[in-house]
């Protein structure tokens, strides 16, 4: 078997990558944590998980939306804060529109329920979850990997080549 089947493209994220990585998957966790909180606090007021509240009614974003998150977390490609850390390219770019499409869809959803709400005065969980959204879009975004380095990698990551191209299209 040749060695060179066994090798793939890999880019090697540069600082910009590796913290909107970060961002975006803290993002998304913060999400998840305040669905949770959600859940926790469903019977009674709790201002960081209200999205409105009148003096007779609360708003919160519903439980159900815990797959958003977790999908978002699941689309984004592994890229962990570290100085050592390759991201594969083979479907690299694919997981982020992923990614970015489900931020947009999180903060249609949120604003279709926000506008729905005569009455109602906004809480810090509707701030909160906007600007969650928004932040993650914008880190997801940030993840583009122009102007990064290729290497060739084996299956364990170890063995790097050098290829002579940093990617700088926006294909």
């Amino acid at each position: 078997m040749n060695v060179e089947d066994t090798l793939r493209d890999a880019y090697v994220p540069n600082r910009r990558v590796r913290l909107a990585s970060d961002v975006a998957g803290l993002c998304a966790v913060a999400l998840l944590l305040g669905l949770l909180g959600t859940a926790l606090t469903w019977d009674r007021h709790a201002a960081l998980f209200d999205l409105a509240s009148t003096s007779l009614d609360t708003v919160k974003l519903g439980t159900g939306y815990l797959a958003g998150p977790a999908l978002i977390l699941v689309a984004l490609p592994l890229v962990i804060g570290r100085q050592r850390q390759l991201a594969l390219v083979q479907h690299y770019r694919q997981r982020l529109v992923l990614a970015s499409l489900l931020w947009v869809v999180g903060i249609a959803i949120l604003a279709t329920k926000l506008a729905g709400l005569d009455g109602y005065q906004l809480q810090a969980g509707a701030y909160v979850t906007a600007g969650l959204l928004i932040v993650g879009l914008v880190a997801t975004m940030a993840m583009w990997p122009s102007g990064l380095e290729i290497v060739r990698v084996n299956r364990k990551g170890s063995l790097r080549t050098a290829v002579a191209r940093p990617e700088r299209s926006i294909q």
